[in-house]
């Protein structure tokens, strides 16, 4: 399974679309299947049909990848009017058995597939490949609830989603009982940052969620928006501060599930 942050495959989609009608291609770079790098190679075929990386390009890359302790993940690749699906000519190829090749097909353009298949011997067998979506949680301090909000999903939830936290007015500090009661179940967010929304400019969030500060928080863009009334925990006992980690916990299984 190939795990891919949006901004990665945004970045290797605006590639292939930069590069047509030729082929594109790139390395992906990370650990445990989980994509940390791409790297845009050079086609030298120049074709819409084929491609082949430079060299002498591809051994500087595959350098910088050991020398940051990363592996080689995957090779992707462009399909400009076919399918997402290995031709004859990318089966002759893969030299590479223990890599992923990612097929990314522009037949069409307005909604690019993206899929990725193991080539050992001639043999292919697809795998999955996940783009992670961005959510974007909010409240007022980003001091308790979006932040054990944030935790939760990055711990939990990290194949399927990535998390950011933000607030209107930051306290500048992770409330200490918040700190205590996501170590109770194995989260330590004593690192995480109190966060404004200038720290996030330039994200793209596909779901924003607010936590019960709807006449503090302004409106963030995103594709879709959830209203999530949560009490603030501030000034409350631990026990209340368990309390709405639990409803925080269950709410984003619930949303898990309902966006699939």
């Amino acid at each position: 399974m190939l795990i891919l942050k949006k901004e990665l495959f945004e970045k290797i989609v605006s590639q292939i679309k930069r590069e047509s009608p030729n082929e594109a291609c790139g390395i992906l770079a990370g650990k445990d299947g989980k994509v940390e790098k791409v790297y845009e190679m050079t086609n030298i075929d120049k074709s819409p049909s084929t491609f082949f990386m430079d060299a002498k390009e591809q051994l500087k890359v595959i350098k910088e990848i050991r020398s940051l302790g990363l592996e080689m993940l995957g090779i992707y690749h462009s399909h400009v009017v076919s399918v997402a699906y290995p031709s004859a000519r990318d089966i002759e190829l893969a030299f590479y058995p223990e890599v992923s090749y990612v097929i990314i097909s522009l037949k069409d353009k307005d909604n690019p597939q993206v899929r990725s298949f193991k080539i050992i011997e001639g043999k292919i067998e697809e795998e999955k490949v996940i783009v992670r979506k961005n959510i974007l949680f909010v409240c007022r301090e980003n001091s308790c609830r979006s932040q054990i909000a944030e935790a939760i999903v990055n711990n939990f939830y990290w194949q399927k989603f990535l998390a950011y936290s933000a607030g209107s007015k930051p306290s500048g500090k992770i409330n200490p009982l918040a700190i205590e009661v996501m170590k109770e179940i194995g989260i330590d967010i004593s690192g995480q940052k109190s966060k404004g929304f200038d720290q996030i400019k330039g994200i793209e969030f596909d779901y924003v969620i607010t936590m019960g500060c709807t006449d503090y928080c302004p409106i963030y863009p995103a594709k879709q928006k959830f209203e999530w009334e949560i009490s603030d925990p501030e000034g409350k006992p631990k026990e209340f501060f368990r309390q709405i980690r639990e409803e925080i916990k269950n709410k984003i299984k619930e949303l898990s599930e309902q966006i699939g």
